[in-house]
């Protein structure tokens, strides 16, 4: 009989306090760092990317992993200063702190997979004009364009990001094709990075003292990196570039649709399916001199 009545479904009243009353405990977080929406984002999770990707690899490579280093820069910049702060203005910032490459790693990686998946279309997209004509003087053609990004793009072994940029030189701006390996950036204030050995296995005593894990203040001042060193500008031998156009060569983005040996067809279908209105935006901010942060 006991048992007959714990079992019994509750009244339409005791029903909806028991609904209420945990709800009203659940403690509130805000997350500062969240997943962006994308432009096709409902008709991607959908039917997947036309051509690209299945629903299924769409999931895994937007959803799941870029949900996934979301919530790990929520992780790791949770009751610090660097909550509220963007996901370029961390990547800049902590690229020159070596002891930093959890944070970097993370917040440039999220980056980079919204620049990617940001500039794909769901139909062929052609090009303007102006930016056509201005891509042939740089590359002679479109065709050489294309040959040279993918070829460059297969030639990569193992994972990373080839970027379409848009580079200030003594002659002018020109269009080049820039290599990004693992979580790298693109970005001119992100070259000051050095990392010879791996920081995630180096211990205190082995970096001279410096203070490994997550920092709430700066602990060098002078040097590559602190207090003293803040202003931005580009390291030895880095370029006053833009970014336009990525295509994302990690194995987990297409290897679930496309196999082990379908690298290369992925890479013609991506070209087919980018959305070349987005970069022609990016390449008009560019000549307009206004930059806006990609993603949070």
């Amino acid at each position: 009989m006991i048992l007959q009545r714990l079992l019994r479904r509750p009244s339409g009243l005791q029903a909806l306090e028991q609904l209420t009353k945990p709800i009203a405990k659940i403690p509130q977080r805000r997350w500062e760092h969240h997943v962006p929406a994308l432009t096709h984002g409902n008709d991607f999770r959908e039917h997947g990317v036309p051509g690209l990707l299945s629903p299924e690899g769409y999931e895994l490579a937007w959803t799941q992993y870029q949900g996934m280093m979301v919530e790990k820069l929520n992780e790791l910049t949770a009751g610090t200063p660097q909550h509220s702060a963007t996901t370029k203005s961390l990547l800049l910032e902590y690229a020159r702190d070596p002891a930093q490459s959890h944070l970097f790693n993370h917040a440039s990686m999220a980056l980079n997979n919204h620049f990617f998946f940001s500039g794909l279309s769901l139909h062929p997209v052609d090009m303007a004009p102006a930016l056509r004509d201005a891509l042939v003087r740089d590359f002679s053609s479109i065709e050489t364009l294309k040959l040279s990004f993918l070829a460059t793009a297969r030639a990569m072994f193992g994972p990373g990001f080839v970027w379409l940029v848009q580079a200030r030189t003594d002659r002018g701006d020109a269009f080049r094709i820039l290599s990004t390996y693992l979580a790298g950036s693109p970005y001119p204030d992100a070259h000051w990075r050095r990392q010879p050995v791996d920081m995630n296995t180096q211990s205190a005593a082995s970096l001279g003292g410096v203070k490994l894990g997550r920092l709430t203040e700066v602990q060098n001042t002078v040097g590559a990196y602190g207090a003293h060193s803040g202003e931005r500008r580009n390291a030895p031998g880095g370029v006053d570039l833009v970014p336009l156009l990525c295509v994302n060569t990690w194995e987990h983005v297409w290897l679930r649709d496309w196999g082990v040996k379908g690298k290369e067809a992925f890479l013609e279908r991506w070209w087919d399916g980018i959305d070349w209105d987005v970069v022609d935006r990016l390449w008009e901010k560019r000549a307009a001199r206004r930059y806006d942060d990609f993603t949070r």
